[in-house]
């Protein structure tokens, strides 16, 4: 069972870190593994605990590829686990149990936008992968097009597409809040101008380590 994240170095430092560090803080069980994947790491960079890493290098990569690459990790390093993706921008607030993570992560379950009429309806801020080829489908989506040709919201396009393939659950909020912290969610995640609100950088800081 894994919790996945992927980002650039300065990602990593300034958000990436905080999300590993809180989610063993809460869960430092060793039934769940955490997974990090880092683009172009800086010699040396500091490792949170009990966290497994992988790198890469890539030469320029672009925003579009450091948010879609994640998606081609978990297809190839872990092609049938139990795996939940985060964006890195996110922290953990509490614990939960094994039976709690199995039971929204053996299904595919998505971030689903408060908004009836966005572009984009299903979110890549927390996916859960399932069990099936939904992980492998996702990745071939996304390599329809060379990653030098990834445009403005290409994971979110594939991800919308396969939503007529595949049956998406939606994540509840016992599991990811945006923004606004509620008390009974595991993650709390920052989108867009949160991130420099301090009516909302200042709940996240309560959780950094």
């Amino acid at each position: 069972m894994h919790i996945l994240i992927a980002c650039d170095q300065k990602y990593y430092d300034k958000w990436g870190i905080e999300l590993l560090k809180s989610t063993r803080y809460y869960n430092p069980s060793s039934w769940l593994n955490v997974h990090c994947h880092i683009v172009n790491p800086s010699k040396g960079f500091e490792q949170a605990k009990d966290v497994d890493y992988t790198t890469e290098k890539y030469s320029n990569p672009s925003i579009e590829y450091l948010q879609g690459v994640r998606f081609l990790v978990a297809s190839n390093k872990l092609p049938t686990e139990e795996v939940m993706i985060l964006d890195a921008d996110t922290v953990c607030t509490r614990e939960f149990s094994q039976q709690e993570f199995s039971s929204v992560t053996s299904d595919v379950t998505v971030l689903h936008h408060h908004k009836k009429l966005a572009i984009h309806p299903w979110l890549c801020g927390f996916v859960t992968l399932g069990t099936g080829k939904f992980r492998h489908d996702f990745a071939n989506g996304l390599l329809y097009k060379d990653t030098v040709e990834w445009e403005y919201g290409h994971d979110q396009d594939v991800l919308n597409m396969l939503s007529n393939q595949y049956e998406f659950n939606e994540a509840t909020t016992n599991w990811i809040c945006m923004g606004k912290q509620n008390p009974n969610s595991v993650f709390l995640t920052l989108k867009g101008t949160h991130k420099i609100n301090p009516k909302y950088t200042n709940q996240f800081e309560r959780y950094k380590f």
